[in-house]
């Protein structure tokens, strides 16, 4: 029989509670930190500098008037970055070791125990207490194992929310409904989408689930969230590609979509001309020559020219 109040009353009696300042030096002393981690980066960065940075505008350049100067810069300046980064590989985030998870975990227990009651409440004692305890600690185990602290005192704050999502996640997943659905029904909130015209309610019924089911039977659809950031660096000017996308819309439909997908917004060459065909349905050689008549056509374009004779 499950006992909460047993599992709360054994570890006030034999264990201990962190407070954020606790938590935090338990991250510090293991550089699991998202400082360290920003200081880690400021420090590859500097090492893989490459003093000849080549812009997005540049590649473009190169790709429309196939300047063999511009190209050679390219060439070298990419084989320099390459370099670098086989001796400087890109920092990795530190997390805890798993002697700290455990204590982290053991020290915030009491947030499971509070979160647990209250959501039983929530649900009207519909819900199994011993199935939200499991989930509000899974969720506190994966805030632990995967977190990067911030060194600002919203550890518990984030277990919080943490625990919230999961409880979401599970029920979207027994339930066979989506995130949103879930999280719309649970939070009561409005919503004019045709696709939740209907209302759906939660029963609450899953002492007997099966936790593994095959993927064809379950719909629903997770928020796409990631903590991961994003530190490209945009060299080019804003102003240059407000001019390239704007020459780019002179063009027919077919000349703008295929020079869209032939170079991405950095330069890099996207879609093959293969690739292309197969997307839009159409003959591979005429991709070829629309893309060669595209690119005869921006060459002549005097604004572009200008951005040329700069870079040279």
């Amino acid at each position: 029989m499950f006992d909460l109040d047993a599992i709360e009353k054994d570890w006030q009696e034999h264990s201990f509670c962190l407070n954020e300042e606790d938590i935090i030096e338990i991250f510090r002393s293991e550089g699991a930190t998202l400082n360290k981690y920003l200081a880690e980066i400021n420090e590859y960065r500097q090492k893989t500098h490459v003093e000849i940075e080549i812009s997005p505008e540049e590649r473009l350049l190169a790709n429309i008037f196939g300047d063999s100067e511009i190209q050679k810069k390219i060439e070298n300046a990419d084989q320099l970055r390459e370099k670098l980064e086989k001796e400087f590989p890109f920092p990795v985030k530190k997390h805890l070791s798993k002697e700290n998870q455990k204590r982290v975990v053991e020290g915030c227990l009491d947030m499971v125990f509070d979160s647990t009651r209250e959501w039983y409440d929530f649900f009207n004692g519909n819900l199994s207490m011993e199935k939200i305890y499991y989930v509000c600690l899974e969720a506190l185990m994966n805030s632990v194992k995967y977190a990067v602290h911030c060194e600002k005192p919203i550890f518990r704050l984030y277990i919080s929310k943490s625990i919230t999502r999961n409880i979401i996640k599970h029920i979207a997943k027994w339930e066979h409904l989506s995130y949103r659905e879930v999280y719309e029904i649970v939070f009561n909130i409005i919503n004019d989408d045709a696709f939740f015209f209907e209302k759906k309610n939660i029963s609450c019924h899953y002492e007997n689930i099966e936790e593994s089911q095959k993927p064809s039977k379950i719909f629903h659809h997770l928020r796409n969230e990631t903590d991961e950031f994003n530190y490209v660096n945009q060299v080019s000017s804003n102003e240059f590609m407000k001019d390239y996308n704007q020459v780019l819309s002179t063009l027919d439909d077919d000349s703008r979509m295929i020079m869209q997908l032939s170079f991405d917004q950095n330069g890099y060459r996207g879609l093959t001309s293969r690739e292309i065909a197969d997307y839009l349905g159409i003959d591979c050689e005429r991709v070829s020559n629309i893309r060669r008549k595209a690119i005869k056509t921006l060459r002549k374009d005097p604004v572009l020219q200008g951005y040329l004779s700069k870079t040279i």
